[in-house]
Parts: C-alpha cells; structure tokens; sequence
C-alpha cells in the first residue's frame, strides 16, 4: 500500500484589535473527518491544530492566535509531508490559510497543497485565490470526504502529482493559467460508509484547557464539550444561509446505530460528557429524533443545540424526551417576529403559532429555551423590525426565552448577498472583517435599504432594552430576557460564566 505523508492544518486565526474578543477556539471537526480518510487510505497523517495553544502576537493593529509561524514551520519540516490539507472554515480568515500554504510551498515546492472548507466552495472566492496565488495547487469544493479518497488515491508519489484532476469530481485547480472546475461531487448519501473522525490525531486535553476553547458558547461547568452530527443537508432556503453550497439541500441522516457508536466512543475513549448538536435539522424527521433522544438517554450525558431547531418540529412528547436524554438548552430559530417576512423574504416557511406554542412547552418543563432572531433584510420596513423587537420581549415576558438578536448578513453565496449586490444595498466593497462583523447591532453597515438602515436598528434596540425590565448582555450581538427570577435562573444555568455587568450601550459605527 502507498504510504503518503499527509499533514492536514487548522490555521492560526488573525483578529483586528477591535474584534479580538470574539475570538473563540474551537474543534476541527472537518479535518478530523479528513483525517480519518486519510488514515484509511493508508496515508500517514497528523493534524496541526494551531488554535489549540493560548498563545497571542500582537502584529500592529492586529492580534494573532495559536501557534506561531516558526512553530507550523518547524512541525512541517520534521513530518515532511507530501500533501497538505489546510481549512478555511470562514473567509474572514482566508489571508491566514494562505500564509500557511506560501509557507509550505517555500519549505518545498512540490508539496501538494488542497484548500478546503467554504473559502474553497464557493467560486467568488476561490477563483480569486487560484487567478491571484500560486500557493494552492487545489481546491476541494463541498463535501471532501469522498474528493479525498479520489485525491489520494491517484496521488504520484513518484512524480509528487496527483493524476487524473480532470476526472475527480468536486474541485478546481489551474492549469496552464485557465481555472479548471471539474462536475460537481454528488452528496454522500449513505453517510454510515463514513468513518469516525480521527479525534484521535487532536490533542483533546489541551483543546478542553484552553481558555478559548468554545468560551462564548453555552458550555456547562465542568464538562468535556465536543461537537457531533447526526445528519446533513437543509430542504428549507433561508436566504441568508449558506449551508447549501458545503452540505446540500437533501436531508441525509447517520443511523441511530451509528450516532449512538460514535457517541460512546467519544464518552469512553475521551471523557466526552456534552455534546453539541450542530445539525441544521436535528428534528426535521419527528419519529427518528424520538427514537434517538432515547437511546441517548441511556448514556448519561448532557447535551445542547447551539445552531437552533425548527419550532414546528417541536411537541410536547419530543421535549419530554430531550429533557430525559440530557439537553440543557434548547435553540429555536424563529429569525423574525412578523411572519409576512418570515414567510416572504426570508424564506424561512415557518408560521408565528409555531414558535409560540414551543417555547411555551419549554416553559412548561422548565427548560431554557434560546430563540434566535436577525434584523435587517431587503424588503423588511422598520414597522417590521420593530415587530420582531415586540414579539421577541412578548415572550420573554410570558414564556421566559432568552432572546439573541442579529443583523442579517449578507455572506458570500447566499440570496441575500445576490439581492444586495443587485439592488445597490452594500454600503462599500466588502472584506472579509466586514462579513464578520455584519452581524453585530452596533458597528458600520454592511447594506443599507430605503427601508432601514444600521444605526437606525441599533438606536430602536437601545430605546426598547436599555431598560430595568431586561437583562441584557452583549450589545454587538443583543442577548436578553425578563429581569425575572425565572428568566435569570435559566440564564444562569445555560451560561454559568456569563458575568452581570450591565453593559454599554454604544454606537461604534461610521
């Protein structure tokens, strides 16, 4: 069997002064999933995963985390590897994986060098990247497990080439100075021929003691938090999702079998005693989600859904039984409180009585219920902003929810950055620290409409807030709920080192 030398990297993540305490670390899962490829195909293959260390270098006006340049530098030196996988999970730290890679291609050109994640997905920005650089000889587009097993399969390891680009499905390269889109890579539908991601290869215990590691999450005290997922793919359209271009719009699941394994595995090969659920639809099949919250309600575990559930695919059984198989939170995305835009211009398909009749079974039971909402779209008025604003208070005056508000960003690829571009909405050329902070109540506007804009979101959310009836925390990105002892408590229980410091009202914007 061929024995390749693969070195898969999470690179070091570059901050503005201003934004660094959003810096959260995190688990690489995706490159663990890779690396289990890797592994099978009878690669020799290590992670390097900066963000686990704490270390920060101050460059200018920004700050760096994780390993520095001469520690990625030296680890690459000594494994010598033959291809390199490099993540770029958000394209705000795109200018990272490409110091990475120059600094691969200096240490030896003929090292192989594959981009992945949605920086590498989505044509607007990896065109660029293959036109404007000469580090990346591929891009992995989508899902890249089963790219992967192509890619190293007809990799030369004589002629230190992969062979046959052409014919492998689900990436892009250059050649002779043209950009070569191969068809695109079906999704994987039987998604148990996959293996278990090769957790193995991270070093868990330094991720788990890193005082970054998942800080603005809602982590319980005193446990070893890991992410999983349960299935893939997204049948509905938001249009400010853009999870289609990386997973699909077909809902594809593991079996229960399956999730239950590697779940285990995770409990007694790592101490794992949380989970978070990142499915974009974790309840979508009512039945399967029963029939799971019960067999995990034997593992004596705690668990949480961070990225939120449909509200319609919440009943009373269903909580019950999540409640018994350990969930701490529960996440709702219900994105606006006027359903004419919910239903219209988000996309989202979801009626208001939905949403209501869910939160009241969580108050029901006593379970924290976090409820998600975004502001600011293209054909939203400031009468409909002020909507959501009202229902969100509405129910946590009722029902105890803890409220998070964000603006709508427009990202790469999704309806809502096509109809900004197409309507003149964007207030300048994008970077890429300006989709960061898009989403953030009180810095600069990304789009503006003659509807609304920016400022005019922040000073309505400071007027009905800045209030002794509210908790709130977090102004950037609004987090609030009754000043009640119930709400409070709840609060406390799904962020336990969340702090009471009323906070500081502030426009920072241009």
């Amino acid at each position: 069997m061929l024995e390749g030398r693969l070195l898969l990297i999470n690179p070091w993540q570059t901050y503005e002064k201003k934004l660094e305490s959003e810096y959260q670390s995190y688990i690489p899962y995706g490159l663990a999933c890779i690396a289990a490829i890797g592994e099978s195909e009878s690669f020799i293959t290590r992670i390097v995963d900066c963000l686990e260390d704490e270390t920060t270098t101050e460059i200018g006006d920004k700050v760096r985390y994780g390993k520095t340049p001469a520690e990625v530098e030296k680890i690459i030196k000594e494994f010598k590897p033959d291809i390199v996988g490099i993540s770029a999970t958000f394209s705000m730290f795109e200018k990272d994986a490409t110091e990475v890679a120059n600094m691969v291609k200096k240490i030896d050109s003929s090292i192989i060098v594959i981009l992945g994640g949605v920086t590498a997905t989505l044509p607007e920005i990896y065109i660029s990247l293959l036109h404007n650089n000469d580090v990346y000889d591929i891009m992995s587009r989508g899902e890249g497990e089963y790219t992967f097993i192509d890619l190293l399969r007809n990799y030369n390891k004589k002629e230190k080439k992969i062979d046959n680009l052409s014919s492998i499905k689900g990436i892009a390269y250059k050649e002779n100075g043209d950009i070569i889109v191969t068809d695109d890579r079906p999704f994987i539908e039987d998604l148990d021929t996959l293996p278990f991601p090769a957790l193995h290869l991270l070093n868990l215990d330094k991720v788990f003691n890193n005082n970054y590691y998942s800080r603005w999450r809602n982590n319980p005290s005193n446990k070893r938090t890991i992410p999983i997922f349960t299935s893939r793919g997204c049948p509905f359209n938001c249009c400010f999702c853009s999870v289609h271009s990386q997973v699909g719009y077909r809902h594809r699941t593991y079996s229960i079998e399956y999730v239950i394994s590697l779940m285990k595995k995770c409990i007694f090969d790592y101490g794992i005693n949380h989970f978070h659920f990142e499915d974009d639809n974790l309840t979508l099949d009512i039945e399967r989600a029963k029939r799971l919250f019960k067999e995990i309600a034997k593992l004596n575990i705690t668990w949480d859904t961070p990225n939120g559930v449909r509200a319609d695919r919440i009943d009373d059984e269903m909580v019950q039984l999540m409640i018994e198989s350990g969930l701490t939170s529960l996440s709702i995305a219900a994105e606006s409180g006027n359903e004419q835009v919910r239903m219209k211009i988000i996309h989202k398909n979801l009626k208001t009585e939905s949403i209501i009749n869910a939160v009241r079974i969580c108050d029901k039971y006593d379970l924290p219920c976090i409820v998600f909402f975004v502001l600011g779209f293209p054909g939203e008025t400031m009468e409909n902003i002020e909507d959501t604003v009202r229902f969100a208070k509405e129910i946590t005056n009722k029902y105890n929810t803890i409220n998070m508000i964000f603006i709508a960003n427009p990202l790469p690829g999704t309806e809502l950055s096509k109809i900004s571009a197409e309507n003149g909405y964007f207030e300048k050329e994008m970077t890429n620290s300006d989709f960061f902070v898009a989403i953030r109540a009180n810095q600069s506007s990304m789009i503006k409409t003659p509807e609304f804009d920016k400022k005019k979101i922040f000073l309505l959310l400071k007027q009905e807030l800045d209030s002794p009836e509210y908790s709130v925390h977090n102004i950037a990105q609004p987090m609030f709920w009754a000043n009640t002892l119930i709400a409070n408590q709840r609060a406390k229980r799904v962020f336990p080192r969340m702090s009471n410091k009323k906070v500081n009202w502030e426009w920072i914007g241009e």
